[in-house]
């Protein structure tokens, strides 16, 4: 909990509530040092795990011997089955803080095919579902969410100061409690970037959707990679960018 002013108007007053929490976390794979993430300190085990199958360095959960998290030193210390060559080229994203990512090459992603559809009514009420379970965002504002559903109920949730971390979280946890990611919608509070997207199709997630917009690189890398992108969901409003995975009825576009 947090002391500070607000102002409305011209009138001052004294406010004590929560305000969004950040931590460094450095994460070491099989005693190497990998890198240091700017985090919400909340799943920390998930954005690990999420974070490592993201970029390649593991497959599965099964290679995970050993994770042991430290909150108070900020060190997250992995051990894998196997030796492993950790990536070294990074990238910085265009995220919260500025994000690392090392393996953003669209032409290791194969195109997607699914035959899943979604109404616009199911996708803004799961949007509604996620800011009703984001509870963080709730208590302080500020904060991302991000969730994985299967257009009837929200499967997998999490929140951080990180748009990315928080996709990461959701693959983490989703690999922690088995839950196939494949086929399924990615929803998010944040914007959709090329990186978010990569994500996404990493994850063969063929809908992706937000309350803010895509960039224009993410919207021509879901056309290669047959994504649908969502944009600015609202309770019967909706920006559609790309893909045909929308199941809906409407009059010719006027031009």
């Amino acid at each position: 909990m947090r002391t500070y002013l607000r102002l409305r108007g011209d009138q001052l007053e004294e406010v004590r509530k929560e305000v969004v929490r950040e931590q460094p976390l450095t994460v070491s794979v099989n005693g190497e040092r990998f890198l240091t993430l700017l985090c919400s300190p909340t799943k920390l085990d998930a954005l690990v795990v999420g974070y490592l199958w993201m970029e390649k360095v593991i497959a599965s959960t099964s290679e995970v011997t050993g994770l042991e998290l430290s909150e108070v030193d900020g060190n997250a210390a992995v051990t894998l089955s196997h030796p492993v060559e950790l990536p070294t080229e990074r990238i910085l994203t265009s995220g919260c803080g500025g994000g690392i990512t090392f393996r953003i090459d669209h032409r290791l992603f194969p195109k997607l095919h699914s035959s899943r559809r979604i109404t616009p009514g199911a996708l803004s009420d799961r949007m509604k579902d996620l800011f009703a379970a984001a509870v963080q965002y709730q208590r302080s504002r500020g904060i991302h969410g991000a969730a994985l559903t299967d257009g009837e109920r929200l499967l997998v949730v999490a929140e951080d100061v990180g748009r990315h971390n928080a996709v990461d979280k959701v693959k983490g946890e989703a690999l922690l409690r088995g839950i196939p990611t494949e086929d399924l919608i990615l929803l998010s509070t944040g914007r959709i970037s090329s990186e978010m997207l990569l994500k996404a199709a990493r994850m063969g997630v063929p809908v992706v959707a937000s309350r803010t917009s895509p960039t224009e690189m993410a919207i021509a890398l879901a056309e290669q990679l047959n994504i649908t992108v969502c944009g600015y969901v609202r309770q019967g409003s909706l920006d559609l960018y790309a893909g045909d995975a929308l199941a809906v009825e409407a009059t010719a576009p006027t031009r």
